[in-house]
């Protein structure tokens, strides 16, 4: 069995090289730039990040679940009922998927390269 566990989160953002600066003013959060469209959160107790890239960034902010194992997860979202609204993909440290779960709420699930 995959394990899990709740540690990310993404803010969509229209500019974020001005969000991440925003959150560094406001709350002291490092960052660290992964190109324009993608800024690291660092220092906030959990991983979390900036996307600024029309065609990646998520609607709203949401939570991201990281996995050993992103088939097998896959497989289990499905068979438990989820919906998965963009199959997994490579990203900048590993690959991540994002799905609906029957309540309506879209996470997502990354598998980091370790």
């Amino acid at each position: 069995m995959a394990r899990y566990e709740i540690d990310y989160f993404e803010i969509p953002a229209a500019d974020a090289g001005k969000t991440s600066a925003f959150f560094t003013a406001a709350f002291g959060f490092a960052a660290l730039a992964y190109g324009p469209d993608y800024i690291e959160v660092r220092e906030a107790g959990v991983l979390g990040g900036v996307n600024g890239d029309a065609g990646d960034r998520p609607a709203a902010p949401l939570i991201g679940i990281r996995t050993d194992d992103i088939a097998v997860t896959e497989r289990a979202i499905v068979a438990a009922g989820g919906t998965i609204t963009k199959p997994a993909y490579p990203f900048p440290g590993g690959r991540r998927l994002f799905f609906r779960e029957p309540g309506g709420a879209e996470l997502l699930v990354y598998q980091p390269n370790d």
